[in-house]
């Protein structure tokens, strides 16, 4: 009895792995044409993001070279500028604001606006005496009124002017520093950017063709593999056919290593008879 059941648990499982292997065959020749499809895809798109950034890296280089010409024109136009001390033009000119202009216009504008006060103190003063009977001062109150408001006028010119030379006085302490400044490390940085785009470029580049290769070969490993699959499945199925057959000579009743046996069995020596 427990002989029987182990037979069947043999027979049993066999089958399973056979019908497995079969299904696995259908399978691998089923899937093959779309997994090659969804590979090749994949591929298509990765390919696309590389030319994508090697287009990107290609336009960077573009504008990283014509960044650099500007930089060394500019440097150059500085270079030629510089040879006649303009630094020093400018600083003087920028002290001679600061130090003089500046403060001589802020000295001018206090000087008018206490005058312009002087001439309202005189018009008060003068509109009080006219009122006083028996004394009459020939002098017209537009006179007055043209005075404060000219005095008005050019105090805010005079503002103006200060606030043109402040700014001035700043473009020129920028002129001066970017005068008496040094290209070298933008150059630098510049170069550096280059390189680094290069080396890209080209791995960028070693990728593309290790994806066109990939995309070459790929339907042709795919193919191999459902081949060596089906090979080793069918190997594997026949194995299994063999212990189902092996396990139905045993639930008959069979010994299947009864044909071994006889082989190694010793011939007995026959019997004549004297």
């Amino acid at each position: 009895m427990l002989r029987k059941i182990l037979v069947g648990f043999l027979i049993g499982f066999s089958s399973i792995l056979f019908t497995a292997s079969v299904i696995g065959v259908i399978l691998s020749w089923a899937y093959n044409t779309p997994l090659t499809e969804e590979a090749l895809t994949r591929l298509h798109d990765i390919d696309v993001e590389l030319e994508t950034a090697e287009i990107t890296l290609k336009n960077s280089k573009v504008e990283l070279e014509r960044t650099l010409r500007i930089v060394d024109q500019t440097e150059a136009a500085l270079g030629q500028f510089t040879q006649n001390d303009p630094e020093g033009f400018f600083k003087d000119v920028q002290t001679t604001l600061d130090d003089e202009l500046l403060p001589e216009l802020e000295t001018a504008r206090e000087r008018l606006i206490s005058a312009r006060d002087t001439l309202e103190d005189i018009r008060v003063t003068l509109f009080g005496l006219n009122l006083v009977p028996f004394l009459q001062i020939n002098i017209p109150d537009k006179i007055l009124t043209d005075l404060i408001d000219s005095a008005d006028a050019l105090e805010a010119e005079i503002g103006g002017v200060s606030e043109l030379a402040k700014k001035a006085s700043v473009l020129l302490d920028d002129a001066a520093y970017l005068l008496g400044g040094d290209f070298s490390e933008t150059r630098d940085s510049l170069v550096f950017f280059l390189n680094e785009i290069d080396i890209y470029q080209e791995k960028v580049t070693g990728w593309r063709e290790q994806v066109a290769t990939v995309t070459e070969g790929l339907p042709g490993w795919l193919d191999l593999a459902s081949f060596l699959l089906t090979v080793f499945l069918l190997w594997f199925g026949f194995s299994q056919l063999g212990l189902i057959l092996h396990g139905l000579n045993l639930w008959r009743g069979n010994d299947p290593l009864l044909p071994v046996r006889e082989m190694f069995r010793k011939p007995q020596p026959v019997k004549t008879s004297e």
